[in-house]
């Protein structure tokens, strides 16, 4: 029963959604239901209508058709405390299910991700791998992460600061990095390219790779980053996420998933 599966289910009451995105679910199912509403629907409209407006609220994501569930705790507004980093978006929620599709790519694997945001990307990841590490360098953006974690029990998970324009703050060894929805703001660009070669970079035996995931918003930015990566010798291949489903993002948006190597 969707009910049961949604919001009556047991983990919506111990990690409440944002009584605003609990209106917006409801009044959606009830336009779009054919035949009768149940009763716990409307009582469950009711509650949320009679909460006061909030604009923090927990989301319950899973990607992988229900083995795990992954709680985060994520903002309303768009940008929030100054930064855009405590709310999920696309390109993240696409790669989130590109990796739940591909999970041999961690496996036995030490994960980096940068611009972690609310930390979904690595919690998802930490199902598959030895180890992430989340990183940011917004203060409660890394809170947040952290809060991520700890809810869902991610032993094998931890969060540092990692300021770009310093690519040496993280020494700690990997496999893969990964970033979804970094790729914005054309004066740090540089340094997002810096960093990810960097860590690609560092004498090891091992075969290392990156993935950068990303909404196409405008595309002069993005064709700033390719320049940038071009720059800095790596190697690029366009990965296919036409056969991508996922409920959490509609398809409209333009969303590009990349791999980079370094080049021999």
């Amino acid at each position: 029963m969707l009910y049961d599966k949604t919001i009556g289910h047991p983990t919506i009451s111990k990690y409440p959604m944002a009584s605003s995105y609990v209106q917006k679910f409801i009044k959606s199912w009830i336009n779009q239901v054919e035949g009768e509403v149940l009763e716990e629907v409307y009582d469950s409209l009711s509650v949320a209508l009679s909460k006061p407006s909030s604009q923090i609220g927990y989301k319950i994501y899973t990607f992988d058709g229900g083995v795990h569930y992954l709680a985060t705790r994520e903002t309303v507004a768009m940008c929030s405390k100054g930064t855009t980093g405590l709310q999920t978006w696309q390109a993240c929620l696409a790669m989130c299910q590109w990796a739940a599709e591909n999970c041999h790519i961690f496996q036995n694997k030490k994960v980096l991700e940068l611009g972690c945001g609310v930390g979904l990307l690595g919690g998802v990841i930490s199902h598959m791998c030895d180890q992430v590490t989340l990183t940011d360098h917004h203060q409660s953006v890394l809170s947040a992460a952290q809060h991520t974690l700890d809810i869902n029990n991610i032993n094998n998970g931890n969060v540092s600061a990692l300021d770009w324009t310093r690519i040496g703050d993280v020494e700690d060894e990997v496999d893969v990095v990964v970033a979804a929805d970094v790729v914005f703001d054309r004066t740090i660009l540089p340094h997002l390219v810096k960093t990810i070669k960097n860590k690609l970079s560092s004498p090891t035996d091992r075969d290392k790779v990156a993935y950068v995931c990303s909404t196409i918003r405008n595309k002069d930015t993005y064709n700033t980053f390719i320049e940038e990566i071009n720059d800095q010798g790596l190697s690029i291949d366009n990965l296919d996420l036409s056969g991508l489903k996922s409920v959490y993002f509609s398809g409209t948006d333009v969303i590009r998933l990349i791999k980079l190597r370094l080049t021999i």
